[in-house]
């Protein structure tokens, strides 16, 4: 089997392709790369070098490989346009020349973000949910739904195109930026508390469950577009678990500090005006405000009745090795 990655470089992408280059069922994988191989330096695949913003250019790449994981996706953007070209544009091409050249397993990574918070949802959201996204990120990967289903649904052109849509919720694990700042937080004893602690109201994974779901999703070949939840081995987590386990595996104690829906916003307002005097995009923004403010909670039940998905690392195991990894990194002291 030859596979093709795109976003290989980055956190769960680069996880996927030492998952793969370990496979022997796979005897080779290519993986685009846009400048720096970053965590893929040293390893034995094939680069592709390439971009989302010029993706016709990985076209000869295509030939001959039976499966493509699209895993590349911009996470910030200034506007929707700019979210709409990455991951909505570039996807559609980039899986119709996968068909063109005769790809008929596909694997796609959207998000939980796709379909929204499970506010107001008496039990964890499924994929007959109505989808309602409150970011821009989640909009262009709703967008990028729906379009794969109007290019490719009602289609005769490719009779055997199995496209598989994956929306896992947060992603932890090693190599991961983004909830590291909790973890950070965290390790300097402060533990910042947005609505419900002892809530179980947010869905997580570990990369390494994700990855096995991504290679187990590929054994289902039916034709058509599929779409599933990959959420971790409980449906949902409260930040009482998560701190209160991090913190003994930390062995620190730490301090709540509840955050004001009020504060959080205007923090988030901030943020944005000093932004483009910083030239940086604000780790925090009113989307992202509004994001942790709400309940995260999704089934997997779906993957799991389709191809037996069967995610296996618990909360304990899956932070010990996530917080192991930053300390040995030095990202944490």
């Amino acid at each position: 089997m030859k596979a093709f990655v795109t976003g290989g470089t980055g956190f769960v992408g680069s996880h996927l392709v030492e998952s793969l280059l370990s496979n022997p069922e796979v005897e080779e994988t290519k993986a685009l790369v846009r400048t720096q191989e970053k965590w893929l330096k040293g390893l034995a695949y094939t680069p592709v070098h390439g971009t989302l913003e010029q993706i016709d250019a990985v076209r000869p790449q295509l030939e001959g490989i039976d499966v493509l994981f699209h895993c590349a996706a911009i996470l910030h953007a200034p506007n929707l346009e700019s979210f709409t070209q990455a991951n909505v544009d570039a996807t559609i091409r980039l899986v119709e020349m996968a068909a063109e050249s005769g790809v008929e397993n596909v694997v796609v990574l959207s998000s939980l973000a796709a379909v929204g918070p499970s506010n107001g949802d008496a039990d964890a959201l499924t994929e007959d949910s109505a989808m309602h996204p409150i970011s821009g990120y989640g909009r262009s990967k709703m967008m990028m739904e729906q379009r794969l289903r109007e290019h490719f649904e009602q289609s005769n052109s490719y009779p055997n195109l199995s496209i598989k849509i994956l929306r896992p919720p947060a992603v932890y694990g090693p190599r991961e930026t983004d909830i590291f700042g909790l973890f950070k937080a965290l390790n300097m004893r402060i533990a910042p508390i947005i609505g419900p602690f002892q809530q179980e109201n947010l869905s997580l994974i570990h990369v390494k469950d994700l990855v096995e779901g991504i290679c187990k999703s590929i054994k289902w070949t039916t034709p058509g577009i599929h779409t599933y939840f990959v959420g971790g081995e409980k449906d949902a987590y409260s930040w009482e678990q998560i701190f209160s386990t991090s913190a003994n595996i930390l062995g620190k104690s730490y301090l709540k500090i509840p955050i004001p829906r009020s504060l959080l916003f205007t923090v988030a307002r901030f943020s944005e005006l000093t932004a483009p005097l910083l030239k940086r995009y604000p780790p925090l923004n009113v989307e992202k405000a509004q994001e942790l403010s709400q309940n995260w909670v999704c089934s997997s039940d779906k993957a799991r009745r389709d191809w037996g998905y069967s995610p296996s690392v618990n909360l304990e195991e899956g932070l010990t090795n996530t917080l192991g990894w930053y300390k040995k990194q030095g990202w944490l002291s």
